[in-house]
């Protein structure tokens, strides 16, 4: 460097001019995560020949990813009045306790969607899981060991053909029946939502595995709302307790919750 060269360069810093390389920020706004959900469900053509009976709606709610529940509770959060979102909580509350079916019968495993009308149709359809864009359309021999493992797990307290879902919907097939659903594509559907909750969700590796970041709507709404240290203390005390005493509880839960979220509802959004 020459000395005028220096004498310029020395003269710019005194006058406070920085000689650091400003980086380059991208002008390119985030992909939304409705849209990236998009992209993962039509990898594969699921268009059905479903009619909205939404008999599956009325027996269960949906398990479904991580980044599938932080998409709906924004369409909820942000479309619903107060007085539904305490419905939802309060539902959820119900949900979570149904847990034994020792003590609740068939309540443990009939559980409607909460996102339903009243006239049966699906309120988020567009954003509804893949769980839920999968029914009808497993391949039968994947269906059957789901519904062996429930037969399992129920034995001597259900017989198989009582067991709710025991065979998928007649009326739901593949409008493009050139598409083959192999266990091998619906696992690859599945990794790429899970690949989406490692980044939104700052899932590690071991939880992702152990399907942590998989639950029933009602779960994740209730983890959401009260976290999981308070879900851990009321399901030591659900194991514990009998019918009446959860179903005093329940109530109790339900009245503070209309009480408190009347006045201070939680904000569950999340950044895409």
């Amino acid at each position: 460097m020459s000395k005028k060269e220096k004498r310029k360069w020395s003269s710019g810093k005194k006058k406070g001019k920085s000689n650091k390389v400003i980086p380059f920020k991208s002008k390119t706004k985030p992909t939304p995560l409705k849209e990236r959900l998009r992209r993962i469900y039509e990898t594969v053509d699921l268009t059905t020949t479903c009619e909205g009976r939404c008999e599956c709606c009325k027996v269960a709610m949906p398990q479904m990813n991580y980044c599938e529940f932080s998409q709906i509770v924004n369409e909820i959060w942000g479309t619903t009045s107060r007085s539904e979102k305490i419905r939802l909580i309060s539902t959820s509350v119900e949900y979570f306790f149904r847990n034994e079916f020792e003590k609740w019968g068939m309540d443990t495993l009939v559980k409607p969607c909460m996102l339903i009308t009243d006239e049966g149709k699906c309120m988020f359809y567009s954003s509804r899981p893949l769980s839920c864009r999968m029914y009808g359309l497993w391949p039968e021999e994947s269906y059957k060991e789901r519904v062996d493992k429930f037969e399992k797990a129920y034995e001597g307290l259900l017989k198989r053909e009582e067991i709710p879902l025991n065979t998928q919907c007649p009326h739901v097939k593949l409008v493009n029946d050139s598409v083959e659903l192999t266990p091998e594509i619906i696992e690859e559907l599945f990794a790429k939502l899970d690949a989406l909750d490692e980044k939104i969700g700052d899932f590690s590796t071991a939880q992702l595995e152990q399907k942590a970041n998989y639950r029933t709507f009602h779960d994740w709404l209730l983890l959401k709302v009260f976290g999981e240290e308070w879900l851990s203390k009321l399901t030591t005390f659900m194991l514990a307790a009998d019918k009446d005493t959860i179903q005093a509880q329940v109530d109790a839960l339900k009245e503070a919750i209309a009480e408190k979220f009347a006045k201070d509802m939680p904000d569950l959004t999340t950044e895409d």
